[in-house]
């Protein structure tokens, strides 16, 4: 009979240990997830994106024909659509009249209805506790440099919870964010980090500098069978 109770407790205690192992860490907002404690050093200090957001923008009537070949099912979004695990939300609106333009979500991805030359902006809203890094890429393009789009972090940032409206490039002397003329279907199955014309790309980090996150001891509820926790005992972060 003790044997059989010793082996239980060494069987508990291996799912336990298994069981956190097994959590990746992260430092994002969701206060259901149970953290590591090195998640944020690693991600302010990676060169991989936490998130890359797509959208392929086209002129009506051709936009149609994206949709088509995504084949899913496309949903209206109403200003702006939050992106992947909710790190961000992501909108376009016209520069000249500020009314967000007709955007549907389907298979992950934004489809943009928009014109040849027509002027628009880009809302980016930082859902995250924490500040972001951004890149963007359009048209194969760095929106900061001119140069061949890329992943890695620019100068573009927004701050905890706060949001970035972007009008125009920072660089050269263009006035304004303008839609290109696209033709055929390669921005839909571009997945490298250079793009190409008719892809906005927008790559997301936890920024360099951001505050480190107070640890907070698990709730009662979190706790695995008989309180047995592996030495490295994990804290949730806010």
């Amino acid at each position: 009979m003790l044997l059989r109770s010793v082996l239980l407790c060494l069987s508990l205690f291996s799912a336990s240990c298994q069981y956190q192992n097994t959590l990746m860490p992260s430092w994002q907002q969701d206060t259901t997830l149970i953290y590591n404690g090195q998640a944020a050093a690693l991600a302010q200090q990676a060169t991989t994106p936490h998130l890359v957001a797509r959208a392929v923008y086209a002129a009506p009537g051709h936009i149609e024909k994206l949709l088509a070949k995504q084949d899913d099912s496309p949903a209206p979004v109403q200003q702006l659509a939050v992106m992947g695990d909710g790190t961000f939300a992501l909108g376009f609106s016209d520069a000249a009249t500020g009314q967000f333009l007709d955007v549907q979500e389907c298979g992950g991805m934004l489809f943009v209805t928009g014109l040849h030359n027509q002027a628009y902006r880009i809302h980016i809203q930082n859902l995250t506790p924490m500040p972001l890094d951004l890149a963007i890429g359009i048209d194969g393009k760095d929106i900061c440099t001119g140069r061949e789009a890329s992943w890695s972090r620019s100068s573009l940032r927004v701050a905890a919870k706060q949001s970035l409206l972007i009008d125009h490039p920072p660089h050269g002397k263009a006035s304004a964010l303008l839609f290109g003329k696209v033709q055929g279907d390669q921005a839909l199955f571009e997945t490298h980090p250079s793009g190409t014309k008719g892809l906005i790309q927008v790559a997301a980090w936890l920024s360099r500098d951001a505050p480190s996150v107070p640890g907070q001891t698990l709730r009662p509820t979190q706790y695995p069978p008989l309180n047995l926790l592996p030495g490295d005992q994990p804290v949730q972060y806010r």
